[in-house]
């Protein structure tokens, strides 16, 4: 801007006295200026805030009448209910527990048409979670002390109850006459063990805690349709609560279709005084759990003491069973015999679903350990124990083999069998073990590995393998594979005998893998211009999911290089392309979880990428060592980056 004095700005010039009235006039000449434009800048931000408010009245107003025509808002009653319902989490989940973040009460605080729509909705509330502390108290402290931490422990406890008690009430009410699904887990530890006065306070309020949740239950049971039961039961009836749960009659539970029922085994076998009654020993011997007597039962998972599967106090509906999973044990160790559970299925013809844990019963014949893996014997003589129906059989062989049992079975829809058993193998019986408990083949018993049988009888049919035996060798594993040419799905979860005695004494990356295990699964491909053939030779030509990851803590692995793997992918690749003649074309590869003998060095996407192959619905799991620590040979795995779909096992 203009100004007469602007030869002087900034600078040491000292204006007379007849210019300075001058310059002062120059001042007020721009104070007058600015005092405009600030009123015109009110003008301008008064006419914007004007059209702000204008502008978020008209964003509110179209987004009510967005809201008006929303999807969800078009669905009717009965779809928005089933979206409702899809929100559910599974019972036992830490979601489902009855608090105010529970979906069902999220959903209900929405609106008000929603908040009647889920109160209209029964099913909504029809899952009762109930999971309570276990709670208890050192014996030894001090009087004084114990009066006093007891006291505090059963007033918390009693609080906890009770909002339970009125959470579960309020469900109940909700779900109407619907189906009930229960979930329950609780303990009666704290009136278990020690007989002392310092107890009796806590001992009191947890029986009576429970004593008022199994009531509620109790009271509603005729509505009863899954039941999933984790308890820790006193032995002795005239103090357990809990054990009410298992003693209702058929009557009681018309509707119970599923029930599930696990009891610890080491809060059962809590010693209780002498002063209090019977031993937990005769408590179980031969109980009737009525609750699983209904003839409704079609699903039955049962961990239990030994004496309370006794087949002639369990009249469970067995022919109506499509699933059972039974885990008796004795101090904790599973001793159901084969012949014990061929005797059960020959109860259960259509089962469709079965888990059993087999052991060899000499614990409770007065064996003070269980006999390790080479303990076989053949099952009773009696016809073979057909089950038409039955698909998917799990086997935890802990402490005996299931060979015989194989013989005695007639599977013609198996598909899907599990075998895990945590005993190494091979091994030979000590020198002063009892010739009367040796099978009679000997030596060929202990080197036949206990998946060979199964496989021989049913390899034809099945389509999933998974199988757990620490140390059994390689080639006896490939001979197996060899009997199942229908094989979609395999998971080894133990390291071969090769890799186990390899890796025991070779420090890290210097392992050779088990490379030539992934070979017999390559199959080789010739192209000839338009010609393309596949080599025959390779095993498991429908083999589409692969798991070789061991699950066991141990420095002794399934490790593999890099390149076999990348072998192992391509050659997959390459056999399952159109231009393969069908005869001789292999499934396509969907998934692959492997452990790597070094640390990376090739990027496994980037390089199928670079070979041009389609990885679209592919999944590769792999696990790295970490390097090496000063004087420790020890692999720590680390899951890799490369997962180009979610997989759900």
């Amino acid at each position: 801007m203009e100004s007469p004095f602007s030869e002087y700005l900034d600078s040491g010039y000292s204006p007379s006295n007849a210019e300075i009235p001058l310059i002062k006039a120059l001042i007020q000449q721009k104070l007058d200026v600015i005092g405009s434009i600030d009123k015109e800048i009110k003008e301008v931000e008064d006419s914007l805030a004007a059209l702000k408010v204008r502008r978020k009245a008209n964003k509110l107003f179209i987004r009510k009448h967005q809201a008006l025509i929303a999807p969800i808002k078009l669905l009717s009653p009965d779809i928005l209910s089933t979206v409702f319902l899809a929100c559910l989490p599974g019972i036992d989940c830490t979601e489902a527990a009855m608090t105010p973040n529970h979906p069902a009460v999220v959903i209900s605080q929405v609106c008000r048409q929603w908040r009647q729509l889920a109160f209209d909705t029964p099913l909504l509330w029809s899952r009762i979670q109930l999971i309570l502390p276990n709670v208890g108290c050192d014996p030894y402290l001090p009087p004084n002390e114990a009066e006093r931490v007891n006291g505090e422990t059963a007033g918390l406890f009693d609080s906890f109850v009770q909002r339970l008690f009125d959470a579960t009430t309020i469900w109940l009410s909700r779900s109407r006459d619907c189906p009930l699904s229960i979930f329950m887990e609780a303990s009666e530890y704290a009136a278990g063990g020690f007989d002392t006065s310092q107890l009796k306070t806590l001992e009191g309020s947890v029986l009576m805690g429970l004593g008022k949740l199994v009531g509620l239950l109790a009271s509603e049971s005729k509505r009863w349709e899954q039941v999933r039961f984790k308890l820790a039961i006193v032995g002795n009836s005239r103090k357990s609560q809990l054990s009410r749960l298992l003693f209702l009659t058929p009557r009681d539970v018309p509707n119970l279709r599923k029930a599930s029922i696990v009891i610890n085994p080491v809060e059962v076998l809590v010693p209780i005084s002498p002063s209090v009654g019977s031993e937990p020993t005769d408590f179980w011997d031969g109980i009737a759990m009525g609750t699983i007597h209904g003839q409704a039962l079609q699903s039955l998972t049962l961990a239990c003491p030994k004496a309370a599967t006794k087949l002639k106090a369990l009249q469970v509906n067995w022919a109506g069973l499509a699933e059972l999973s039974l885990r008796p044990h004795t101090l904790g160790v599973p001793d159901l015999t084969t012949d014990e559970a061929l005797n059960l299925l020959r109860l259960c013809p259509n089962l469709k679903r079965c888990s059993l844990a087999i052991g060899n019963g000499y614990l409770s014949s007065g064996w003070q350990t269980p006999p390790p893996v080479w303990a076989v014997g053949p099952v009773q003589d009696g016809p073979v124990c057909r089950l038409p129906y039955l698909h998917s059989l799990i086997l935890r062989e802990d402490g005996g083999r299931t060979d015989s049992l194989a013989s005695a079975l007639d599977l013609p829809s198996l598909r899907s069998f599990t075998q895990i058993s945590p005993v190494h193998w091979p091994m030979q019986p000590p020198m002063d073990f009892p010739s009367s408990h040796l099978n009679p083949e000997g030596e060929n018993v202990w080197n036949i590995i206990p998946l060979a049988k199964w496989v021989q009888r049913f390899g034809h049919t099945i389509t999933s393998i998974d199988f757990k035996h620490v140390g059994v060798p390689q080639h006896a594993v490939e001979r197996c594979l060899e009997d199942l040419p229908n094989l979609i799905s395999l998971t080894i979860r133990s390291p071969f005998s090769e890799s186990w005695n390899m890796n025991m004494a070779l420090p890290w990356g210097s392992a050779p893998g088990c490379d030539s295990f992934l070979k017999r699964l390559t199959p080789e491909v010739i192209e000839d211009g338009d010609t393309v053939t596949v080599t025959p030779g390779f095993l498991c030509p429908k083999l589409e999911d692969l798991a070789l990851n061991t699950s066991i803590p141990s420095h002794a692995h399934l490790l593999f290089n890099e390149t076999s793997v990348l072998e192992f992918i391509t050659g997959r690749a390459k056999a399952s392309l159109e231009t393969v003649p069908e005869v001789s074309r292999v499934s396509k590869l969907r998934y692959l979880s492997v452990r790597f003998v070094n640390p990376k060095v090739v990027d496994i996407k980037q390089e199928l990428s670079s070979r041009g192959f389609n990885l679209e619905g592919f999944v590769g799991e792999w696990s790295y060592p970490d390097p090496p620590r000063p004087h420790s040979y020890l692999r720590t795995p680390q899951i890799g980056d490369f997962a180009m779909d979610e997989f759900s096992n």
